[in-house]
């Protein structure tokens, strides 16, 4: 939906105004079906994070989680405390 009314997405996509957006479910398709058994995510992906550490966009120093709680199975009884910088 964004990219249908931002300017700066169409701009960055290079889209014009008058451009129609591709739907959302064809790149969700052509991800399921066509490049089910290809690394192409993978690869597209590894080489925007190699193009922002050369920009000094990043520098891999810090890891950020999305913080999602899953249930473990653990014994609650049974752990030790460890102190980590």
């Amino acid at each position: 939906r964004d990219v249908q009314v931002n300017v700066a997405y169409r701009w960055f996509l290079g889209l014009s105004l008058t451009d129609k957006v591709p739907d959302a479910s064809t790149l969700s398709a052509n991800r399921i079906r066509r490049f089910k058994d290809s690394d192409i995510y993978q690869n597209i992906f590894d080489e925007i994070v190699l193009q922002a550490i050369k920009r000094k966009l990043v520098g891999g120093h810090t890891l950020y989680t999305d913080s999602t709680h899953l249930k473990a199975n653990a014994n609650k009884k049974h752990f030790q405390k460890v102190e980590v910088e």
